[in-house]
């Protein structure tokens, strides 16, 4: 597990983090004078007076997950635009007093939101929230999933819907918890990032492309491949690891996709990290060539695996 910070965020927004379980929510905030800081009338005041149907149970405060809400489908609203609290630069670090932040927005990732389903909520997710160039976040959303087709990577996707990205949560399993999954966080070199987790190590300017892979497991192969005779059948076994090669000991759910012959089965079980399946050179001759494709629900294709028919 990894947590990066990469000071790229082009928009001068100091960034607040909190993580729990099964919750993650970003608050941007803007610098503003001590001038306009105390011509606010009750600066500390927050959003939480009924705004239509919408009411907020407590205060949007630093270090702290957004307030429960009332009025809408969830008990968390997704994501709002904010105009207060304001809150003196102390608040989120000492060596900040003197400086004074506005909220300009928050957005959180919810598991237990009954509209994220299944298809989104599952292994091999990268959740992906944007700040737009007037400094909003972008609601949260799998990237990995999203670009199931493409598979363009998230920062690219998050990106060309018009936030470029902010934060990159590596769920390699849906049933991890947030605290225990690696992050890429871009922040504002000028403004900062204050956040309830730890372990962070400052990263090379533009060099988180390739975290995605880091973050994500491997499959391996530990048998199976090569010749197989025509219409006949082969087993392959295929195993869990990590970006290290070592072996990653979850059960979990597999799928296949064929170039050519027949698979009986599309999804395999893995337990304890390691499954096997067959597939049967049905309908080809000697000379072709097929391969089988192994990987998650959305994150496709992660092991080819080759078979010429003789």
């Amino acid at each position: 597990m990894f947590r990066q910070s990469v000071p790229s965020l082009s928009f001068p927004a100091l960034i607040d983090l909190v993580v729990t379980d099964r919750i993650a929510s970003l608050t941007s905030y803007i610098e503003v004078s001590e001038d306009d800081f105390l011509r606010v009338a009750n600066p500390h005041e927050d959003q939480s007076e009924p705004i239509r149907s919408l009411s907020f149970a407590g205060s949007i405060s630093p270090g702290q997950l957004p307030p429960k809400a009332s009025g809408v489908y969830h008990d968390r609203l997704p994501c709002a635009r904010l105009t207060k609290p304001y809150v003196i630069g102390s608040a989120f670090d000492p060596a900040m007093a003197g400086r004074f932040f506005r909220a300009n927005s928050y957005s959180l990732i919810d598991l237990d939101d009954p509209s994220i389903r299944a298809g989104e909520k599952s292994d091999a997710a990268v959740w992906v929230c944007g700040i737009s160039y007037q400094g909003h976040l972008s609601p949260f959303y799998n990237a990995i999933a999203y670009e199931t087709s493409t598979k363009m990577h998230p920062m690219r996707s998050v990106r060309n819907l018009g936030a470029p990205s902010c934060i990159f949560i590596y769920q390699p399993f849906a049933d991890m918890a947030f605290t225990d999954c690696s992050m890429t966080l871009k922040y504002n070199l000028s403004k900062g990032f204050h956040a309830n987790v730890g372990g962070w190590e400052k990263a090379v300017d533009y060099a988180y492309l390739s975290a995605l892979s880091d973050a994500m497991p491997k499959i391996k192969l530990l048998s199976g491949g090569g010749e197989v005779s025509a219409n006949g059948t082969a087993s392959v076994t295929v195993s869990l690891t990590d970006a290290l090669n070592e072996p990653i000991s979850r059960s979990t759910t597999l799928f296949l996709e064929e170039t050519g012959g027949y698979l009986p089965k599309r999804r395999i079980e893995l337990v304890d990290g390691v499954g096997s399946f067959k597939v049967m050179a049905t309908g080809l001759a000697a000379g072709e060539q097929f391969k089988v494709k192994v990987g998650f629900r959305t994150y496709s294709g992660v092991l080819d695996v080759p078979f010429e028919v003789v």
